[in-house]
């Protein structure tokens, strides 16, 4: 129990590490938080026109979910358990004690948390997220939409980690509640075609 309450505080300050803040200081870059949606993710930093510096973000932040996820597994925990630091690691990202807790949404920590603890959930999101971006170009609405399209695959295919991941896509989706709003009134951002 000791172990897993370390892992559990570990996964959180790893997913407090704000990729596209760090990254942008590293560059001499204004805050994303200050700019374009406000959000400091990959969409943003690709939508503010900086590529690499949007690819190295969902790098880095899919990444730290995968990491600590995979931590728990060498650990010697299962799936269940490696699932939940995992979630930690979202709420990190969400809420990041070395960023005056204003985060991100989440959703490329989460992916690398599916990555680890069921890569048939990950596979199943990301084709979900690529057909609904290809057909609207709009990042939210596929995210919000893969999210929710986890849950019952969650409870047909991984019930044992339904609690876990379930919960994750959950406060997914309450962080995008400005965007569900924007979308109810059409105004959310697109990417160009």
């Amino acid at each position: 129990m000791t172990l897993f309450i370390l892992l559990l505080v570990g996964a959180y300050l790893l997913g407090s590490i704000s990729f596209a803040v760090l990254l942008s200081h590293l560059r001499r870059l204004p805050d994303p938080r200050s700019l374009g949606s406000g959000n400091p993710g990959a969409s943003n930093m690709l939508r503010l026109g900086r590529r690499p510096l949007a690819l190295a973000t969902l790098l880095g932040d899919l990444g730290k979910g995968a990491l600590a996820a995979g931590l728990g597994q060498l650990a010697g925990l299962d799936d269940i358990l490696a699932a939940w630091l995992g979630l930690a690691a979202v709420v990190g990202h969400m809420l990041p004690v070395f960023h005056r807790w204003r985060g991100g949404k989440g959703v490329a920590t989460a992916a690398g948390v599916l990555l680890v603890v069921s890569w048939p959930s990950a596979i199943f999101c990301l084709g979900f997220w690529l057909l609904l971006f290809a057909w609207q170009r709009i990042a939210s609405l596929a995210s919000i939409c893969a999210c929710l399209a986890l849950l019952p695959w969650l409870a047909w295919m991984a019930p044992e980690l339904f609690m876990p991941l379930g919960l994750m896509s959950l406060l997914i989706l309450l962080r995008h509640q400005l965007n569900m709003r924007r979308l109810l009134r059409g105004v959310e951002n697109h990417f160009r075609r």
